[in-house]
């Protein structure tokens, strides 16, 4: 009885993990990497194949831009479904780009009900960027509004030269990233629309 109601809380954290990595469209290598564990056993936490020390789900916690806390919370409808991020609270989590010098700030994290986006913060600090690296694909949609520095963007064999204020939305599943930044740190918002799997 007690090792059926274990397994039940692990799946539960596992299948939250998941949705949390899956919004961000961070790819289960890239989470692994991050918390210093391998693809395996992330998939193992995910599926609630194995019982995660505290320090575990912190340290993925702490990637997914979420309190340890959240993986254990059942009670949705009595938590306040908005949240309100301040500039000195904005979390830098682990995102498709991380690896290639991108900062990702969440601008909408730890709630406790579903988002139909993921709002960003961009940064891009490096002089020079390696296009041939800087390729990526997802489903759904996305928003780019520029906010500081500009940068040319390939969409779909197309380049978009972009500075503040312009915007650029585009389908997620064409091929897409920075080619080139003027001026860096290059700073702007990514919207990234969440697609049932």
């Amino acid at each position: 009885m007690k090792k059926k109601e274990s397994a039940s809380i692990e799946l539960q954290i596992g299948r939250k993990i998941r949705a949390l990595r899956t919004e961000r469209n961070v790819t289960l290598d890239q989470l692994a990497s991050e918390v210093g564990l391998t693809k395996g056993q992330v998939s193992k936490i995910e599926n609630g194949k194995v019982s995660s020390p505290v320090s575990t789900l912190t340290r993925i916690a702490v990637a997914l831009a979420v309190e340890p806390g959240f993986f254990f919370q059942n009670h949705e409808e009595t938590r306040p479904r908005a949240a309100l991020v301040r500039r000195s609270e904005r979390k830098v989590i682990v995102g498709r780009g991380t690896k290639l010098g991108h900062s990702y700030e969440s601008l909408a994290y730890g709630l406790s009900f579903k988002k139909d986006f993921e709002p960003y913060l961009m940064r891009i600090e490096e002089k020079t960027i390696d296009p041939a690296r800087n390729v990526f694909r997802h489903p759904g949609h996305e928003l780019l509004f520029m906010l500081k520095g500009r940068m040319d963007y390939r969409h779909a064999g197309q380049v978009y030269h972009l500075e503040p204020g312009d915007s650029l939305f585009f389908d997620g599943s064409s091929e897409h990233g920075p080619l080139r930044v003027y001026g860096p740190p290059v700073e702007f918002l990514s919207i990234i629309s969440n697609v049932e799997g």
